[in-house]
């Protein structure tokens, strides 16, 4: 406001004298009785030492300037960063001096670009009045930009278990006092951090990769070093996952095309169980135990989750009444996707139809009422359809199995195994389904307890091997 008025004041000023020397005798022929010539503006710095330099700071500066007229107003301000610039006496934006920037502004913040360890940057501003003036001094001021190192570190919670398959994910954040922009980019290696040429470069942005085979998972020991490169070049500390100097995490290669999740919590024969039948009819097969000592060799990610069951053809994941529903949801759409083909057996607790839709990744709509127990000797058996195509009976071989969920199948699935006709329930409860594609069978029972006949291995092998 004060601008405008300090320009209205000189417009009304200079036409009163227009007026005044239109009128006989009004102006003097003199030259001392002209008007005064235009006064150009002054320029102020709001940070300004009386050395020609400041002390040496970060490379994002916010810098603040303004401008006061004698005889006008101040409409604007021109600056560089240019050295060489020359000092323009007059602006318009119709013929700019490309060198030079013009700003209605009195405050900007810059990113001054590093192009060494250090660098200093001299700052010149100008005003520009409403006549076209410019200050012809300006204001001025070396900004010596002392580069600070980057920072990376790995979060807490993202440490790589202490052995995966040829599939880990490493996470991280980067940082620069600088500007995270002043970044260049991220930067890792395995195992050796002393060869200049491993070092493979991430995007500056990235706060996560992936590692396989392809990037050099080889069977055995390994370490993950991590360092952050800024655009003078400084580099961080090196990092390294596992955190603990000369410690590693083992890398094991899968030896076949069938995997055993082991989602089981619970000290009995149920692991021997389903490895003998695994053996008899496969041979060999890897085991993936994801739930033991808190869950130690779950990768910290969903996508290391993924990648590891797309390392096989044929998973048949057992577990107790707490599956870990969250990594099946998020894993298996993908994996089946992609081809594979999973058995999956698992309990349920009491009230695990409050729990919402969990089995949605899964060919069940919902879960029915609750069944208390079915008890020792219960036959289970194969609907109409596959009954005709020679799967087995199945028997109850335990005491009990409490807290059996009927299966509603979805709209696409088949019906796999039934509960017979019972005064303890009603109609035929369904505890295995399979999807259209037969990619994908539920059990929800256990398998290890529905071996009372013998016949959990002909079902295996019609399931693993034949379908």
């Amino acid at each position: 406001m004060k601008t405008r008025k300090r320009l209205f004041h000189a417009r009304l000023k200079s036409a009163v004298a227009l007026i005044a020397c239109a009128l006989p005798f009004a102006c003097s022929e003199h030259p001392t009785d002209a008007l005064k010539s235009n006064q150009p503006p002054v320029t102020h710095l709001a940070v300004r030492s009386v050395a020609d330099s400041l002390n040496a700071t970060i490379s994002k500066q916010t810098l603040h300037w303004w401008g006061d007229d004698p005889d006008g107003a101040v409409v604007g301000f021109i600056y560089t960063f240019n050295p060489n610039a020359s000092n323009v006496q007059a602006w318009s934006n119709n013929a700019s001096d490309p060198n030079w920037t013009f700003t209605e502004k009195t405050q900007e913040t810059f990113t001054l670009t590093l192009s060494g360890t250090d660098t200093t940057y001299s700052f010149w501003v100008k005003a520009v009045d409403d006549a076209g003036a410019a200050d012809p001094n300006g204001a001025k001021q070396n900004y010596p930009i002392l580069n600070t190192r980057p920072h990376v570190e790995f979060p807490v919670g993202t440490d790589v278990p202490d052995t995966t398959f040829t599939v880990a994910t490493f996470n991280w954040s980067a940082t620069d006092l600088d500007g995270d922009d002043t970044i260049a980019k991220l930067q890792y290696v395995l195992d050796d951090t002393t060869n200049v040429a491993a070092w493979k470069d991430l995007n500056a942005r990235a706060n996560t990769v992936t590692l396989t085979a392809a990037e050099g998972l080889t069977n055995g020991p390994h370490v993950f070093y991590l360092r952050a490169v800024d655009i003078a070049g400084a580099t961080s500390s090196i990092i390294r996952m596992p955190r603990t100097a000369n410690e590693t995490w083992y890398v094991r290669a899968p030896q076949s095309k069938f995997l055993v999740i082991d989602d089981y919590n619970i000290a009995d024969n149920t692991a021997s169980f389903y490895h003998s039948h695994l053996r008899a009819l496969v041979g060999t097969f890897d085991v993936w135990d994801i739930k033991s000592n808190n869950s130690a060799l779950e990768p910290p990610s969903a996508q290391a989750f993924t990648q590891t069951l797309q390392l096989f053809d044929r998973v048949l994941w057992y577990a107790d009444a707490e599956p870990n529903l969250e990594k099946a949801q998020v894993s298996l759409p993908e994996f089946i996707d992609g081809g594979g083909k999973i058995i999956m057996t698992t309990s349920f607790q009491e009230f695990a139809s409050n729990q919402g839709d969990p089995l949605e990744f899964a060919p069940v709509d919902s879960l029915g009422p609750r069944i208390s127990r079915i008890t020792r000797n219960q036959l289970i058996n194969p609907s109409a359809k596959f009954a005709s195509q020679g799967y087995p009976q199945l028997r109850v071989n335990t005491a009990i199995i409490p807290n059996v969920f009927p299966l509603v199948p979805k709209i696409s699935a088949d019906t796999l195994y039934v509960l017979p006709a019972s005064t303890n329930w009603p109609g035929t409860p369904v505890v295995g389904v399979t999807d259209a594609a037969a990619s994908f069978v539920f059990f929800g029972v256990p398998l290890a307890q529905l071996d009372g006949l013998g016949t959990v291995r002909q079902l295996f092998e019609k399931l693993l091997l034949r379908r």
